[in-house]
């Protein structure tokens, strides 16, 4: 016998049967509580197993369940991760014109220190360096897609000034090399307007982020103009503009939430048109000075089955199938350009000088930190003996680069996303089985 049972085998309960499913493959096979009783017991026979049931031992095999006996799945996934990281050539790379805002959340400018606003904004000289970089990568390093990922701050106070220069430019670069070019934005959405929705579609804008705090009231809030005038109704009107204007478009709607949102979120659905929901994704982050209490994931997968039965699709975020790495910015061909022309590798942290992985210079070449990035990705997160004995790790790939060095450079263990999981991997195996209509 040339086979053995895979290592990433897990049994989730439902109502009537056993879902039995593979985080390396990702699929899942529905086996009823009778038949599951003997076929537990076979995987520990596997001979006997394809001697009674050959077609079902096949249907096993194809889908992961069982594997050769001379294939390493962990060698496997640490090969995947390694091309997703090292080896291609599409950049993503993450602007931010300033990190100023137009909007003062409390959760943002106040409590979170790293956020404050700085009400600098790029300069022409920051502006011509990143067109030189973007002819540098897409003449010199052959690159086959560039993605520019508009972040602050709120990207949008210098749409003209920043944005545009940068957009028409790169537009015009990829054209003439063949590069393929797209735009992502994270914005508050306040500042839009059809005119400008319109040149967003032909700069490429293909991915937006909106964030809401709720539904109007509790929203309104929290964000409000500087004479006190909420933002909520401005938001959702230009969501829906976006969705009628840019077609093919996709939007993370993203929602911050606490126990009272939870608690509203069918209004917010129904203020979404019926021809946007086609476009938006529904994002659940919770506001990180509340506690994930089990009311809270009550609340959360409440929520989830409204919005399904709202026609809305709604993502688990922390589970990422057959991606092999834990966040885009993971890859070494990410990296973000401050206004002032520094270079950092994430957005989630403080943009302090022990964090600065490179200076864009005049040429458009990076002078690259190699000391610091030589540290960040010393290991990989999930290299080691927690994760690698974990038969969720291909839907999980450990914690992020940055984290994973964090935990070293301070000392500390390396964080377990699941442990603060909002949603059980029961409910998104279960999630994901009626999505295929495996059950009902």
């Amino acid at each position: 016998m040339n086979d053995k049972v895979s290592r990433y085998n897990i049994e989730i309960e439902n109502d009537n049967c056993i879902l039995l499913y593979n985080t390396l493959s990702n699929k899942i096979l529905p086996i009823s509580f009778k038949d599951y009783a003997s076929i537990e017991t076979l995987l520990e026979y596997l001979p006997e197993f394809q001697g009674i049931y050959p077609n079902l031992y096949n249907a096993f095999k194809k889908s992961g369940f069982i594997i050769n006996q001379e294939f390493d799945e962990l060698a496997f996934i640490k090969l995947e991760n390694k091309k997703r990281i090292y080896c291609h050539n599409n950049y993503r790379i993450t602007i931010n014109p300033t990190l100023d805002c137009n909007l003062k959340c409390w959760y943002c400018s106040v409590n979170y220190t790293g956020a404050k606003h700085n009400k600098e904004k790029m300069s022409d000289d920051v502006i011509t360096n990143i067109n030189n970089h973007i002819q540098f990568l897409a003449t010199t390093q052959n690159a086959k897609s560039i993605t520019l990922d508009w972040f602050g701050g709120e990207p949008l106070m210098y749409f003209d000034e920043v944005i545009s220069k940068i957009s028409n430019f790169t537009k015009n670069i990829a054209l003439k090399n063949n590069v393929t070019f797209s735009q992502i934005i994270t914005t508050n959405a306040t500042l839009l307007n059809i005119d400008r929705i319109k040149q967003m579609r032909d700069h490429n804008f293909a991915f937006f982020q909106i964030t809401l705090d709720g539904n109007e009231q509790r929203h309104n809030e929290i964000k409000y103009y500087s004479d006190k005038r909420g933002t909520y109704k401005d938001i959702v009107n230009n969501i829906n503009l976006i969705c009628e204007f840019i077609p093919n478009v996709q939007i993370v709607l993203r929602i911050n939430y606490d126990m009272q949102t939870l608690k509203n979120i069918q209004d917010i659905l129904n203020d979404i048109s019926e021809n946007s929901k086609r476009c938006i994704t529904i994002d659940f982050q919770r506001v990180w000075q509340v506690q994930c209490t089990d009311e809270i994931r009550q609340l959360l997968q409440k929520a989830k089955e409204d919005i399904k039965k709202s026609g809305f699709r709604s993502g688990f975020w922390a589970y990422r199938p057959q991606t092999f790495q834990r966040c885009y910015a993971d890859s070494f061909h990410y990296y973000v350009i401050n206004f002032n022309g520094k270079i950092f590798k994430c957005t989630a942290r403080d943009y302090g000088e022990d964090k600065v992985i490179g200076i864009l210079q005049p040429s458009g070449i990076i002078d690259w930190n190699d000391g610091l990035l030589g540290k960040i990705y010393e290991s990989m997160p999930f290299e080691n003996e927690r994760c690698e004995k974990c038969n969720m790790l291909p839907i999980c790939m450990g914690p992020c680069v940055q984290k994973n060095y964090d935990a070293r450079v301070y000392k500390g263990s390396v964080p377990c996303l699941y442990e603060k999981a909002e949603y059980s991997l029961s409910s998104y195996v279960i999630d994901q089985a009626r999505y295929r209509n495996l059950i009902k």
